[in-house]
């Protein structure tokens, strides 16, 4: 029987094969909901109604003020730039500061948790960001967010949990923006992706994060799509194989907030030998 090619076009609902059945969770999870494990193409998680509707508010209404501030609608210190590359969509990277907002997906108790659902070892090193894709945005490339990242550790400790300054050194390449700065290079572990603030999103209308078993589209490797359901979230071990994307969205704008929590460069290399992508400071 041929595998259905599915099809990413503006308006149309995509029709994805059934490839590996979820089992549902039930031991204790963060932030209680309903959780999934799903193993193919590569292991990840799914949860709905993730916080309670009072916590969920809260996060909506913060994500809601920035959006409006980046529109115009009013005074704020935090507004979304445009990303860069090819990406449509706006983005805001959080800092210490500005993660209190969004609590509790920044503090170290929700982030360990996330560490020991996916059996990783904890390093209190993360990067977060305010993603929203205006309607229409084209579809991302396929990617696997397994990559070196750079945090300065000229201060601070191990012990503290740390965005990366983004004052101080590059994120990606590790290059020093300060004189005295002492770049280190840490590798992405795992990623999480919240989704909020998508009223009404229905079939058709667009925005998933679509999940692969190779780093091109056929007919066969396109696996699963993860609607970007309010109140919900998708979380998976960054490694050599988790190849995920944006899709287009021609029916509304899609709103997410993404963390990444990472890995000692030892540590990574143990577990994915050569296949990182890493990147160097010089």
């Amino acid at each position: 029987m041929e595998a259905t090619r599915p099809q990413f076009g503006p308006g149309i609902a995509p029709q994805l094969p059934n490839q590996g059945a979820s089992t549902r969770l039930r031991k204790s999870l963060p932030g209680g909901g309903q959780w999934w494990e799903c193993l193919l193409p590569f292991r990840h998680f799914t949860a709905n109604d993730v916080f309670d509707s009072e916590t969920y508010k809260e996060l909506s209404h913060q994500f809601s003020l920035i959006l409006e501030t980046t529109a115009g609608k009013r005074e704020g210190a935090y507004r979304m730039r445009r990303a860069l590359g090819n990406n449509d969509g706006l983005v805001l990277g959080l800092t210490d500061k500005l993660g209190i907002a969004f609590s509790p997906l920044f503090t170290e108790a929700w982030l360990r948790s996330l560490a020991e659902l996916l059996d990783l070892k904890f390093l209190p090193r993360v990067e977060g960001a305010l993603h929203s894709n205006p309607r229409g945005s084209r579809t991302g490339w396929i990617h696997t967010d397994c990559c070196s990242a750079w945090f300065d550790e000229s201060s601070g400790t191990m012990e503290e949990l740390m965005f990366p300054p983004r004052g101080r050194c590059n994120y990606f390449t590790g290059q020093a923006k300060v004189p005295d700065a002492k770049p280190k290079e840490y590798i992405r572990a795992a990623t999480m992706i919240f989704y909020l603030c998508n009223n009404g999103w229905e079939q058709g209308d667009g925005g998933e994060t679509g999940i692969y078993s190779a780093d091109r589209e056929t007919e066969d490797t396109a696996v699963k799509l993860i609607p970007p359901l309010n109140n919900s979230l998708f979380l998976f071990e960054c490694s050599p194989h988790s190849y995920h994307r944006f899709v287009t969205n021609p029916g509304r704008t899609r709103n997410s907030i993404i963390l990444w929590l990472h890995a000692s460069v030892h540590d990574a290399q143990a577990r994915w030998g050569t296949a990182i992508n890493r990147r160097d400071n010089r």
